[in-house]
Parts: structure tokens; sequence; C-alpha cells
């Protein structure tokens, strides 16, 4: 029997600890209802449920997201639905004024409807607004004012009105030859050559081309001379594909550098940036020196590449990990855009100058100083002829969806011009310069309406309305495509949310019942422990009967 070490309490007093200490864990389980409540209950489990946790969210809003293009549909369509009825009642009023006992005074009213309706198609068009967004007048998105249309990687900016500037052409110093166009619209090649378009003052040189131009392009498109000699080309359908680039050496557009911005995976270029690109010489002229400009409207991904003249840059992320590549490195890591262009700016390109613009910090100006740089990545200014914008509809990056949007304004469905003498594309057809339509929007804006004061006019323009009653069915029947292709989208993100949940709470979430019950078994050792430890406490008391003996 000893004194100095009490054994059995020490046994009894160490239990009890370890009782005590499972009944805090299980009263936190219990409290919190969950398994894992710091990384030392479940290391690996901890880990796996953050990620799971991660993924909840983000389909969580995916899902949000999609039902916000759902309504973006929506409220585009009911708008739509209500420019339809308008066009089915201009048609009727139409074949009404195309009809043999209509007087001239009759039509002169069915007239002023016709002009009514017509602005009304524009006020709908340029009013109609989601989240202050306008969707319908087609010239928004990330490249509403430009685009890249002919990148390296051969993939082509889907966009339907594009420019270019030509001071050779049209400067009437010399003639144009030994060069020609090729055209590609809807995936069609028009190639055009200019080797006879000698002219000697602008005006047939320009018309020259125009021709030539057209003819080549046939039904596809057309080409117009715009305010200050601006080419534009113009696809005939909504949706198409266009290219324009210049083969060749010099001559109209000369020598130009090649820029080019490519992302990782299977991402559009042409909605990456927007940037311009002018050339200034005359024609017999070898053009060296091009300027340009390119404008980002987002952060570029990691692995992304932008090309200019012969020099690649290469964007990476130093808290990923260092830059392995060849190209020239960009650390994206806790910069802003204004910072990266910036830093672009003030590497040194053999035969490039660059330099941040001072009016927009986000725009890198470009101006090849030496000969030598050619390539097919020419900017054509123009403006996208739809609403783009990207539907973010996944959890992870690179999981978007591309909602495209018709211009339904009266002068892109057809039924007026901002000339005219504009073309309907309807032999028989006219505009009147008489007949001004306004949205009432758009301060300035005048438009002409169709022409329908006489019994032929009237007639044609039958056809006119039914081209663009064609042209709206099929952008809300592409609208509405979309919508039940999001409305599927929607139910797999829902489903694919509760399966996770479920996955995550069987790693996380704690088995009241089993915790219950041992809470009540630690609860009794617990109670057990203490009464214990005080007879263990009293077990050297028996050694005093020997002493006293």
């Amino acid at each position: 029997m000893r004194i100095n070490h009490n054994i059995p309490a020490l046994n009894a007093h160490r239990l009890l600890n370890v009782n005590n200490g499972n009944s805090a864990k299980v009263l936190e389980r219990l409290s919190s209802g969950k398994r894992i409540n710091k990384a030392a209950d479940d290391a690996a489990g901890m880990a796996i449920s953050e990620k799971m946790k991660a993924q909840v969210r983000g389909l969580r809003k995916a899902s949000q997201n999609t039902l916000d293009g759902i309504s973006l549909i929506q409220t585009a369509e009911g708008a739509m639905n209500e420019v339809h009825s308008m066009l089915q009642r201009m048609r009727e009023l139409a074949v009404q004024a195309a009809n043999g006992t209509t007087t001239d005074e009759d039509r002169k009213s069915i007239q002023d409807e016709i002009n009514q309706l017509t602005s009304e198609v524009n006020r709908i068009a340029n009013g109609t607004e989601f989240n202050t967004r306008k969707i319908l007048q087609g010239n928004d998105g990330p490249n509403s004012n430009t685009t890249v249309h002919k990148m390296s990687t051969g993939t082509s900016a889907q966009i339907l009105g594009v420019a270019f500037a030509n001071d050779a052409a049209v400067s009437g110093l010399g003639s144009l030859t030994s060069e020609s166009l090729s055209i590609w619209i809807d995936g069609e090649e028009r190639v055009v050559n200019l080797n006879k378009l000698d002219g000697t003052t602008n005006n047939s040189t320009k018309d020259n081309l125009l021709e030539a131009l057209n003819n080549a392009m046939g039904n596809l498109g057309k080409a117009i001379f715009t305010d200050g000699d601006i080419l534009e080309i113009k696809a005939n359908s909504i949706g198409g594909t266009s290219e324009l680039i210049i083969t060749g050496t010099d001559r109209i557009l000369g020598k130009l550098f090649d820029a080019t911005y490519v992302e990782p995976g299977p991402t559009d270029p042409a909605y990456v940036f927007s940037g311009d690109l002018t050339v200034r010489g005359e024609a017999e002229k070898d053009l060296g020196n091009a300027v340009g400009s390119f404008y980002f409207n987002k952060m570029p991904e990691i692995g992304s590449t932008l090309t200019i003249g012969k020099e690649k840059v290469e964007f990476y992320d130093s808290s990923v990990g260092p830059y392995t590549g060849s190209n020239r490195p960009i650390n994206i890591h806790n910069k802003s855009i204004e910072d990266i262009v910036k830093e672009i700016s003030n590497l040194g390109f053999d035969g490039v100058k660059m330099q941040v613009d001072s009016g927009v910090s986000t725009r890198l100006l470009v101006e090849a100083n030496a000969p030598g740089f050619t390539g097919q990545a020419i900017f054509l200014e123009g403006t996208p002829e739809e609403f783009v914008t990207n539907l973010q509809i996944g959890p992870n990056q690179g999981q978007g969806f591309r909602l495209v949007i018709g211009d339904i304004r009266a002068k892109e469905l057809g039924i007026s011009s901002t000339t005219p003498d504009g073309n309907t594309g309807v032999k028989g057809a006219a505009f009147r310069n008489v007949i001004e339509v306004t949205d009432g929007l758009s301060e300035g804006t005048i438009e002409y309406a169709l022409d329908l004061s006489t019994e032929a006019r009237a007639t044609a323009a039958i056809t006119v309305y039914d081209n663009a009653i064609v042209k709206l069915a099929g952008i809300r029947g592409s609208l509405g495509a979309t919508q039940n292709r999001l409305e599927y989208t929607a139910a797999n993100l829902d489903n694919t949310t509760e399966n996770l949940t479920a996955a995550l709470s069987r790693i996380e979430d704690a088995d009241m019942a089993l915790e219950m019950s041992e809470f009540t078994k630690l609860n009794i050792l617990t109670q057990s422990g203490v009464a214990m430890l005080a007879q263990a406490n009293q077990r050297p008391q028996s050694i005093l009967q020997l002493l006293g003996s």
C-alpha cells in the first residue's frame, strides 16, 4: 500500500478527462449539426467539402443567371411580338393601298399610319431595356464600337457591318493596280480584282470600286460608301459571319502589322478586345507605317497571348506559378487592366512603337514605325447589328453561353432608310424624302418610311413587309429555341445542385441520432468517473488504520 502515488486515482482522473474531452466534441457536433467543424475533425473531408461548397454556391448562382437570361429573352420576345403585330398591320395597310379602288386621299391616310407605326417600331427597338441595357437596337455588347475581322487563328468575328480606311482608293492621285479583295460573307468567298479599276477622279474610282464589290458579292451583301469615304460592307442576313482581307503587298492598304489576342480554350477572340487600325498613305506608294489601338475590356486570361507584329506577349499569374514559356511575359497578379496596358506599352518591340492612350487608360496605341510588318489582322471599323451578351450558366470558368438578339430597328428590318433614296431590296418599292419618321428617343435621328402613295409602290411594299415579317420571325424563333434550351439548363443546374448538396451533407453533416447516443454514453461515463475518482481518493485513508494499530 502506497501513499505518495495514488495510481487508481490518477487513472480515474485521466479517463475522466478523456470522457470530458469527447463529451465536448460531441456537444460541438450536436450544437452545430456538423460532423466537421474544424480541419482537425477530418482534414481530407474538410478539403473535399470546401470544394463542394464552392461548386454548390456557383451552381445556385449559375441557375439564377440562367433564369435572368430567360427573363431577358422574355422581355425581348414580348417587345418583338408587338413589333410583329405592327408589321402585320403595315402589310395589311399596304394591301389596302395597293387596291385599285383606293383613292390618293385614302393612301395619304394610310401613309400617316404607316409613318406612325414605323416610328413606333423604332421606339420599341431603341427603348426596350433589361437591367438598363438596351437589347433590341443591336449595338451593345463587349465590342459595341469595333471588332477585328480576321484573326490569325482563322476564326472570324461575327459581325455584319465593316469598313476600312481606303485613302489611297479615293485620293485621285493614282490608279488602283495589282490588288484584289477577298470577301467572305456567311461562309462564301468572293474575290474582287482591282487591276482594272483605273480612275482619274475620286468619284469614278469610288463608283468603280463599289460596282466591282457588289458584282462580286451578289446576293450575299452590299457595299456602300458612308460619310467620310468609309467603305461599308453589310451581309444580307443577321447572324452571319463576314471577313474582309486584303491580298497583295501594297497599294490600297500597304504593309500592316499583325495584332491578335488569343485565349486558351474555345473562346471566340472577337469578343476579347476592341481595336482599330487606319493606314496613312497615297496610291502608288509603299505604305510601311500603320497605326492602331486595342482596347482591353476585361482582364486577360492566364495563358492568353497578344501578338503584335512578330512579337508575342503571354499573360501569367505569379500566385499560380512562375512563368515557364518563351514569350514576353506579363504578370497579371494583383494588377488592374490599366497596369497591364501600361506594362505592355513599356515593352520594346522591334519596328513597333506603343503607348497608353492619354484619354482612355485601358487603350493601347500601337504604331508600326518601319516596313516589314505584314499580316491579315486588319481592323475593319463597324457596328454589330446584334445585341451580344454572355450568360455565365455554369459554376466554372469557360462555362458561359453567348446570347445573341438581332437588331429589330425599322432600318434593319428593311422598312425604313436613313436616306430618302435608300435601297429597299425589292424592285418597285421606294422610300420618300417627305415621309420622315423618328423613334422619339434618338435626338436628330430621321428615317424615311416606305412610300405607299401609288398602287405600284404599295404593291411592292407588300413584299418588303413580308421580308421584314420573315426576318423578325427568324429572330423570334431563335430566341424561343434559346429560351427552351436555357429552361433545360436551369433544370439541370438545380438537379446537379441537389445531388451535390446531398453528397456534401454525407461528408459534412453529423448523424444526430448517433451523436446523441454517444453523448448519453459519455455522460454516464463522466458521472461514473467522478464517483470512482472520489472512491480512489479515499483509498489512502485505510493506511491510517495500520498506523493507529
